[in-house]
């Protein structure tokens, strides 16, 4: 007959201290108790483990062979009881993400750093998608989050606006636009044009931009992501007008920015799987994000959601 986990951890306790007693107090029972479950497991094992002189215990032959193993397991046990705190505590594990590069290079990379600094055995996975790849990620359940501009969403997720920015037109340093406090179509239309495609949330609001201003948008160069059109800025191409959320990084900090007239916000959308909780994991990481964007919402660098 197999012994039960008490039973092990009174062999165990007895055979550590030596004594009843002292695996008693060790283990906040009886003595009674111990002295009993060990004829017990010693009745079950069909051998002695102590050998009882003179008032004292000896461990047998067979109770010390048994002892590095019941270390083992004992040690087995804690390991999983830390592992479950820590997975209660939301210490380890995976969480997967996937973002729109103007996130994934600025507030998601903040929000990393500083989740995995209080969580350090936690690996992230951060993929940057398209758009429109974000909700379909989500709803596969390829990830455990998305992060897109609006208004990527679909029957199989739940979005929320998380915050939102403006669109500016962004510009090499001395190009004439700078000197402008804002700009709109008209004056776009007389540099080249790097753009997103009507498909895209940006380009539909660029172009809502440029209907309502009574002009035909001419696209130079068609782009997917704020990021990429931002470097092609800087190498002297065009201007571009992208989401602020691309500028929060610092990595275009060269170049100069401008709000459109009339103004444009697009917001930024939160999307997590309609028939799937969230681990308490992703929630955790979720915290960690909306501290960075409050962050930027206090330095009136965001909006905070309507």
């Amino acid at each position: 007959m197999k012994l039960r986990f008490r039973q092990l951890e009174i062999v165990k306790a007895v055979l550590e201290t030596g004594s009843v007693t002292e695996a008693a107090r060790l283990l906040n029972v009886s003595q009674p108790s111990v002295s009993k479950m060990l004829q017990q497991a010693e009745a079950q094992l069909g051998f002695a483990l102590f050998i009882r002189e003179h008032g004292s215990l000896a461990p047998t032959v067979e109770a010390r062979t048994l002892l590095p193993e019941l270390i083992k397991a004992f040690a087995a046990v804690d390991v999983v009881n830390r592992l479950a705190g820590d997975l209660r505590d939301s210490r380890t594990g995976l969480v997967t993400v996937a973002a729109s590069a103007s996130f994934g290079n600025s507030l998601v990379g903040a929000a990393v750093e500083q989740f995995r600094a209080a969580r350090p055995k936690t690996h992230v996975v951060l993929q940057t998608v398209l758009n429109h790849q974000i909700a379909e990620f989500v709803a596969d359940n390829k990830v455990d989050l998305g992060l897109a501009l609006s208004p990527a969403e679909d029957s199989a997720t739940i979005a929320r606006n998380f915050c939102s920015a403006d669109l500016v037109c962004v510009m090499p340093q001395g190009h004439p636009l700078a000197q402008l406090q804002a700009i709109g179509p008209a004056e776009l239309a007389r540099y080249p044009l790097i753009s997103f495609s009507r498909e895209r949330p940006i380009g539909a609001l660029i172009e809502q931009a440029y209907a309502q201003a009574g002009l035909r948008r001419s696209i130079a160069i068609e782009v997917t992501q704020s990021w990429t059109a931002c470097a092609l800025v800087q190498a002297g191409s065009g201007v571009a007008v992208v989401d602020g959320f691309a500028l929060l990084g610092g990595m275009f900090a060269d170049l100069v920015a401008r709000p459109m007239h009339p103004g444009i916000r697009i917001a930024g959308r939160l999307l997590r799987p309609r028939h799937r909780p969230m681990s308490r994991l992703a929630s955790a990481f979720v915290e960690e994000f909306e501290k960075v964007v409050a962050s930027h919402v206090a330095r009136d660098e965001l909006y905070a959601p309507a």
